[in-house]
């Protein structure tokens, strides 16, 4: 779960972002743009692009420390892990050939041989072990950390093979295998280069599609192909120039003058602009848009007040003024796009969930029987995301008609991002307004978040059955039998609503004319997109 910044997509033949095709909520009827699930391949090489990064110049290309956007946009061109996630984030192979599970608590991952880092030396089993034990390495601070939980160990069984051990089944961690928690960096090249290890001066040393060739602090990062890659299905584009402009009016001048030839989370007011000039894309995600309790001990400890909350919220209002059609409103925390695996399971219980509708008159008779809910709220959001502030002020407003009083804390990037860490910056804090994402369609992987004692159950939600059923699916390997004790565990947060889903919106890329290849997903920010591109 991370902030910008976890169904599969199906690769199906279609090409939506030439056709009228329409998109669809979970009830089937027709909503927003087209989704795009497939584009003509590219068959022209290309010499330079220049792509902007909106969250702005990335600190490291470390790709231990790429959990934020501005470093996995561009790290996830560079880094390889041991697999990748293919069209409908499947896992396919990449610098592993294959794994094999031949115990509740073993994965043994066979190695490719022959594959090499960017200066030419061969990648060894003692590289992958170094990297993922690198990981593991408090002191290093990365948040791929929390993959290995119940790691027992992780060791050479061969020439090109590790196993992994663990001590409890647990399904989620093979997703982790495409994940940076496996991405491979050299081990004598990070070890001299030591804490300056992916900054500017230190620079990396990875096995992926492309490597970098220059970064100019504080103006843009480029990156060469590597005509060494591993991978016969060798990128289109020679170059990637990444620009750090920030400023979305700055953004759409660029890309509608044609400065910029590309770029993804585009700002949303300049949709119509530039679809008139070149090729805007639109992708289901796998991320949510939500308020979660923080403090459930004030007036959010009555459950009348969490409901009058779900009652006041205009979820159409937002889609089409905030997101502008480019979203969908969503019954529980993990949207459909995200269910991997189990689908029908999914989808018959998640049709039993209330669908969110604003109900004012609703909200006003739970605020009237509720002492509770007459109280003050503080209401957190970061106004640096323009889509955010706007919902928390719709939500304000939309409380005050209903009888109850929501006091707006606007924060600081140093201080939302505190709030993920630190108790003492959640402090008077009752809701807060984030978006997240899931980084491969495992519902599961987002809902333990909520078990009793998690670091991320900020507001210490406990709920036996909840607990008990998240626990049975995690070691339950049968895909139907796993969404079923997932899907009980959703009923009941959606019951006692300890978090308020609002919406799940669109994935959006924009390019100029003459490019193509590239489909909107998810996914971008953890495999070798600027590979999929090059021109028409």
């Amino acid at each position: 779960m991370r902030h910008p910044r976890p169904a599969a997509l199906t690769a199906a033949l279609l090409t939506c972002a030439l056709t009228a095709c329409a998109g669809s909520n979970a009830s089937g009827k027709a909503a927003g743009p087209s989704i795009t699930t497939s584009v003509p391949a590219a068959t022209a090489e290309v010499g330079v692009i220049t792509w902007n990064v909106p969250a702005g110049e990335p600190p490291t290309l470390d790709p231990a420390r790429s959990a934020i956007e501005s470093v996995s946009t561009i790290v996830a061109n560079l880094c390889e892990g041991l697999f990748t996630l293919g069209p409908g984030y499947r896992p396919e192979p990449a610098l592993a050939t294959s794994v094999e599970h031949p115990d509740p608590l073993t994965y043994v991952i066979h190695l490719r041989a022959g594959v090499t880092f960017w200066n030419g030396d061969p990648v060894t089993t003692e590289d992958v072990l170094y990297s993922v034990q690198r990981i593991l390495d408090p002191k290093l601070g990365s948040s791929w950390i929390g993959w290995a939980a119940h790691l027992d160990g992780i060791k050479a069984t061969g020439d090109d093979e590790i196993t992994v051990k663990l001590k409890k089944p647990d399904v989620v961690v093979p997703n982790f295998f495409a994940m940076p928690a496996f991405h491979v960096v050299q081990k004598s090249y990070a070890e001299k280069a030591g804490k300056d290890f992916g900054t500017a001066a230190g620079g990396v040393m990875c096995t992926g599609p492309y490597k970098v060739d220059d970064w100019a602090q504080g103006r843009q990062i480029t990156l060469t192909r590597n005509d060494a890659w591993w991978n016969p299905a060798r990128p289109k584009v020679k170059e990637v120039r990444f620009t750090f402009v920030t400023d979305p009016a700055a953004q759409v001048a660029a890309l509608a003058g044609g400065d910029v030839d590309g770029q993804f989370s585009v700002p949303r007011a300049a949709h119509d602009q530039l679809a008139a000039k070149g090729r805007l894309l639109y992708g289901a995600s796998l991320a949510t848009t939500f308020l979660s309790v923080i403090n459930p001990d004030g007036a959010l400890s009555d459950l009348a007040t969490r409901q009058a909350l779900h009652a006041l919220i205009d979820y159409q209002g937002i889609i089409q003024s905030v997101y502008r059609g480019t979203a969908q409103p969503l019954r529980a925390l993990v949207p459909p796009q995200a269910w991997g695996y189990g689908r029908d399971v999914y989808q018959a219980e998640y049709d039993k969930l209330p669908q969110p509708a604003q109900d004012l008159a609703k909200a006003r008779s739970l605020v009237a029987g509720s002492a509770k809910a007459k109280e003050k709220l503080v209401l957190a959001y970061t106004p640096a995301i323009e889509e955010e502030n706007r919902i928390a002020t719709a939500v304000a407003d939309a409380a005050t008609q209903a009888g109850m009083r929501v006091e707006l804390r606007p924060l600081t990037a140093e201080q939302f991002g505190a709030v993920f860490s630190s108790p003492q910056a959640r402090a008077g804090i009752d809701l807060l307004l984030s978006s997240g994402y899931l980084d491969f369609p495992e519902p599961l992987a987002y809902y333990q978040f909520f078990t009793t004692g998690n670091f991320y159950n900020f507001g210490g939600y406990r709920n036996k059955d909840y607990d008990v059923a998240i626990a049975a699916a995690t070691v339950t390997d049968d895909a139907d039998a796993r969404a079923k004790e997932v899907a009980k565990a959703q009923a009941i947060m959606a019951r006692d609503l300890v978090n308020i889903p609002i919406a799940t919106q669109y994935v959006s890329v924009y390019h100029r004319s003459g490019l193509t290849g590239l489909v909107p997903r998810q996914s971008y920010l953890n495999t070798p997109w600027a590979a999929e591109l090059g021109g028409a």
